[in-house]
């Protein structure tokens, strides 16, 4: 890397992160000292004269894939949609000769990930005994990184030769490669993180459009599965446009491919076996809550909505637990007799219902994104506040009744209490968002503010955080809004803004203590956790 310059840069020679934020930058490349300071070399990037720079082909694309979202949804539509492959650009003019015009590009999607560290050559692909031991981190942990198939299934296909029947295809299996090394506790194998990374990006493109009716099952499956690992990997690493962009290109094949109006009854007429019917469900579920939470959490609506003329009817059952299809349960034995909507309108009966996690976090998800839709419609000269407050004391009693049920969930598996304890955090910090709008000048509402973002540090009981190196990756978001609801909290409190008991102030000083533990015992393994906390801890600072 090239050495610092003592002399101020010229007007525009910043780097874009730098430039974004107002902030001095050293103009170094290919990553400037301050992006790598803060472990984001991958975002810092330049743009020079008239270039196009990856985030803008990124924002572009993102916005593609949504229309292409659009017209997947409303199949009677025509438009053709493309993406863009800057790489191929950049290739064929390096070809033309000088003054000459590039003929059009039929090249349809551009690869977001950047792999200018994974050189071809200078890697080579896992042993077998280190692609064993990558799978078998990821198994570890995949019930917290969006993983939706068989598991039994999923393993013996992932044992078989590569390009032989029935084995993963190259994005899925590098994704899964990806995951492991990012947690594994080998340096050797964590270093070939980015070379996974490049792989895994490269073998995805081409999936999302490239989706037909007659794609087989299994090849779409394996596609949606690979682009929710791609998401929830760049999510978590702060990579948000990159992370968007493969949680739409999952949301654009599930909508393609109507997984979201799944027939079971047709699909049992066919011949399809249980688990394989499962793993459908399970899959729109899947995309449903990365959609609905992710979205709530960047404060942007979903992309799988439920509301107005843009809204898409949702007719598939919820998501049993993987053993129920396993035992040739596909239809509950009792209990989710009701719909999506019957729920976001709530109450409804939910007692006699087996245990899914992951009905659970559709169902959390659900009350997050809500409680975004209702809150931001609060005007203080709206014209209707009756009915304003109507669907906000019914959302909010829906979103106490729910945590309830969640708290009262005890002595399951270390996977189950693991997806318990993300749905408790996401249904508190739905409240939060719920109150957000009056908490600084309505009493109740702050107290309900503080409470529930109490109440979030008290689902740390249920698990120790300090045995795991991850958890869902939403949680990198969801923790810090607890946070800074305590910091506020004790900055009211010392400054007298509001009368706190001596012992209330010790019980948020220690709720904030166990939320910045939990953040640092997963910052090692989570860079955007560890930028959330760095933040948490320089405003704490700043209290004295």
């Amino acid at each position: 890397m090239a050495s610092s310059s003592t002399r101020p840069l010229n007007r525009g020679a910043a780097c874009l992160p730098c430039r974004k934020l107002k902030a001095r930058c050293d103009g170094n490349k290919p990553a400037c000292g301050r992006c790598v300071s803060n472990g984001r070399p991958d975002d810092c990037e330049y743009a020079v004269g008239g270039e196009v720079t990856r985030s803008r082909l990124l924002e572009e694309n993102i916005a593609l894939l949504e229309a292409r979202i659009r017209e997947l949804e409303n199949p009677h539509e025509t438009t053709s949609v493309r993406l863009h492959d800057p790489r191929r650009h950049e290739a064929v003019a390096a070809t033309q000769p000088q003054g000459s015009t590039p003929g059009p590009s039929t090249t349809q999607l551009f690869l977001p990930g950047r792999p200018q560290s994974a050189v071809p050559g200078t890697l080579s692909a896992p042993t077998q005994q280190e692609a064993q031991t990558l799978l078998q981190t990821f198994m570890v942990h995949a019930s917290q990184l969006g993983f939706f198939l068989n598991p039994t299934r999923f393993v013996r296909a992932a044992s078989l030769p590569r390009g032989t029947p029935g084995s993963l295809d190259d994005a899925l299996m590098n994704a899964v490669y990806l995951w492991g090394s990012r947690l594994s506790g080998s340096n050797t194998l964590r270093a070939r993180e980015s070379y996974f990374s490049a792989n895994a990006v490269q073998a995805a493109a081409g999936c999302t459009l490239g989706y037909q009716p007659t794609t087989p099952t299994t090849v779409l499956l394996y596609n949606v599965q690979a682009s929710v690992l791609l998401a929830n990997y760049f999510l978590s690493s702060g990579r948000f446009l990159e992370g968007k962009y493969h949680w739409l290109a999952a949301v654009a094949l599930v909508t393609g491919s109507r997984l979201h109006q799944l027939d079971v009854i047709g699909l049992v007429g066919a011949g399809s076996d249980p688990i394989s019917i499962g793993e459908k469900i399970h899959c729109f579920w899947i995309v449903f809550a990365l959609d609905k939470s992710w979205s709530a959490a960047m404060n942007v609506p979903p992309s799988i909505c439920q509301r107005g003329r843009t809204g898409i009817l949702t007719t598939t059952p919820w998501p049993l637990a993987t053993e129920a299809y396993e035992q040739g349960i596909i239809i509950p034995l009792s209990g989710y007799n009701y719909t999506l909507y019957d729920f976001a309108r709530g109450p409804v009966d939910e007692s006699g219902e087996d245990f899914s996690r992951l009905a659970l976090r559709a169902k959390a998800a659900v009350l997050y994104d809500g409680a975004l839709y209702v809150s931001s419609q609060y005007r203080p000269d709206m014209p209707n506040p009756g009915e304003f407050l109507t669907q906000f004391t019914a959302l909010d009693n829906l979103i106490e009744t729910f945590h309830r049920r969640l708290a009262a969930v005890r002595n399951r598996g270390s996977d189950d209490m693991r997806e318990v304890l993300v749905c408790r955090t996401i249904t508190c910090v739905a409240a939060i968002q719920l109150h957000s709008a009056f908490a600084n000048h309505q009493p109740a509402s702050r107290q309900k503010t503080l409470s529930v973002a109490v109440a979030a540090t008290r689902a740390l009981d249920i698990v120790d955080v300090n045995q795991y190196r991850h958890l869902d990756s939403l949680i990198s978001m969801l923790w810090p809004v607890v946070g800074k609801v305590l910091l506020e909290e004790l900055r009211r409190a010392r400054q007298g803004a509001v009368a706190v008991r001596q012992e209330d102030v010790a019980r948020i000083a220690t709720s904030l203590d166990r939320i910045m533990g939990a953040m640092a015992s997963l910052a090692y393994t989570g860079p955007l956790m560890a930028s959330q906390l760095t933040e948490i801890q320089q405003a704490r600072a700043l209290m004295g």
